[in-house]
């Protein structure tokens, strides 16, 4: 019996995923700082009622650009993540079993953080941009006041979710993904609030993929 891993999904690897069908749910603009946008994909031409088992991990991979030694999360908030897709499994009709019982499916989790920071040096001033009046147009006030340089540093992550067909791969000689969901959003400053939505964004991944079922 072959050993078969699951591979670690790439930035470059979704987007190169074919054959999918993506549907996605954008939350209200004004939930944009609250609500994680959910994106889902499937293989067209995959029945999801073949398969019976599935496996995941208890922790995360983890790719950030900031300076860290991680490369797995761990703990109770791996551990909260995990089980709502396994909760979310389970109510599909899948019943869950170990990496060595051949699983008919190997769910891989995957956490990217970016953090962006710069300082934006606005153009012009506080009076007197090109094109606008000079002089008293809005009342007598010390012109040209220049704009302080803004500092802003802020994070963005996504968290994803791939499905591989693990029962149909020796015969096919090839380790197919099946679907994947991909949560999306800026990073709150508190991990509790990041948990809550990303478990918040996994419920509706499964909600808005009906067809992922026994």
């Amino acid at each position: 019996m072959k050993k078969i891993t699951f591979p670690l999904i790439t930035v470059i690897g979704i987007a190169a995923i074919f054959n999918l069908q993506s549907c996605e749910k954008n939350p209200d603009t004004s939930q944009l700082s609250a609500a994680f946008v959910v994106a889902t994909s499937r293989a067209s031409t995959v029945n999801f009622s073949d398969y019976s088992t599935y496996f995941i991990s208890d922790t995360i991979s983890y790719v950030s650009n900031t300076n860290s030694n991680d490369t797995i999360i761990t703990g109770p908030a791996a551990a909260q993540i995990i089980s709502e897709i396994k909760a979310n499994m389970d109510a599909n009709g899948y019943t869950f079993v170990a990496r060595n019982q051949n699983p008919d499916l190997g769910l891989k989790a995957l956490a990217i953080k970016n953090v962006n920071a710069g300082v934006v040096y606005p153009p012009g001033w506080w009076w007197g941009y090109p094109g606008y009046p000079g002089g008293c147009y809005w009342g007598c006030y010390p012109p040209y006041y220049p704009m302080p340089p803004v500092a802003y540093k802020y994070s963005v992550g996504d968290f994803i979710t791939e499905t591989f067909d693990v029962k149909n791969a020796e015969t096919n000689n090839n380790l197919q993904s099946i679907w994947y969901m991909q949560l999306s959003g800026v990073l709150s400053s508190t991990d509790a609030t990041n948990v809550t939505r990303t478990t918040d964004g996994i419920d509706q991944a499964f909600k808005q993929s009906p067809y992922f079922k026994k």
